[in-house]
């Protein structure tokens, strides 16, 4: 059975009426929060354009490592919760399916329309977005720019190959890097995320 992306989704919106007190949802393992977009968006930008020019790519590679850091935790307890061995589980024919199932729950969450362009195992993964919020959000804000500004869809590419063939979680969090050679804070028609084997 093919991942059914259309099922989990709808899972991820019936759980999300679920909320604590606080507006906390409780599901996948994971405590989501419905977070404005626009503020995520203008904290990281603001964090880097606050850094010496010169030190540009640093905060880059600090909201990258961020980001996958993040990915790798949140998408460890996706797997491990008890929905994802309900709706997801029973698709999964394959190891390399649960990078389909993880890119199915980040649409979910409402991370962009995220589609796996390309996965050749424990080497190259290849994930496209055409509506990424942090492109969208720079470019509110910004005029056309020289490099990729989604640091957070970089970072969970990256975190999806370290949760299939780094080592034993934690350890394997930085196996793999993923560059971002399409955004469209670029001027490119959508953003193109390639994760590969790190080289650090």
């Amino acid at each position: 059975m093919a991942i059914d992306g259309e099922k989990i989704i709808h899972a991820v919106m019936e759980g999300s009426r679920i909320r604590e007190s606080k507006g906390i949802i409780p599901l996948f393992g994971v405590y989501l929060s419905i977070f404005s977009t626009r503020y995520y968006n203008q904290l990281s930008f603001n964090f880097q354009k606050q850094i010496h020019p010169s030190r540009e790519v640093e905060a880059e590679r600090l909201l990258i490592k961020a980001a996958q850091e993040c990915g790798y935790a949140t998408f460890q307890g996706v797997r491990n919760s008890w929905e994802w061995d309900e709706i997801v589980k029973p698709m999964i024919e394959s190891k390399e399916d649960q990078i389909m199932g993880f890119a199915a729950v980040a649409v979910a969450f409402g991370w962009g329309d995220l589609v796996v362009k390309q996965l050749i195992p424990d080497e190259k993964l290849v994930i496209r977005v055409n509506d990424s919020y942090e492109a969208k959000g720079f470019l509110d804000l910004h005029e056309v720019t020289k490099t990729g500004k989604c640091f957070m869809l970089r970072g969970v590419t990256a975190a999806f190959m370290d949760l299939l063939y780094g080592d034993g979680y934690p350890e394997g969090c930085f196996t793999f890097s993923a560059a971002e050679p399409l955004c469209r804070a670029k001027g490119d028609p959508y953003c193109e995320f390639i994760a590969r084997k790190s080289s650090y």
